[in-house]
């Protein structure tokens, strides 16, 4: 791999920097913005990013802050109910999305 190309997901998950379920991350310039309408944003940033999310399996790819701040209402219920049942069924609905070809 060469010093531009970005490592796939899951290495980053092995290094301890991602999980594999957990809020989607952002950029920088859209946490900003994000909380700016919702401070209860704030709350996502005490778990590790994830590959795969509560919010991406039931609202999928979000393309501006409106459609952010609304996926990121699936997060925060998932922060709420944090359980080893609630990633495994995160998971499975990725799956499904993934060979179902719905997802982005």
């Amino acid at each position: 791999m060469g010093e531009d190309n970005y490592p796939p997901q899951f290495w980053n998950v092995l290094k301890g920097e991602m999980s594999v379920v957990g809020p989607r991350p952002e950029r920088q310039h859209f946490i900003e913005k994000i909380l700016e309408r919702t401070p209860s944003y704030k709350k996502l940033s005490y778990l590790k990013p994830g590959i795969t999310s509560m919010g991406q399996v039931h609202y999928g790819y979000a393309e501006n802050v409106e459609e952010m701040c609304h996926r990121m209402r699936y997060d925060l219920l998932y922060l709420e109910n944090i359980s080893l049942n609630s990633d495994l069924n995160i998971i499975l609905k990725t799956v499904k999305v993934m060979f179902q070809r719905k997802g982005k």
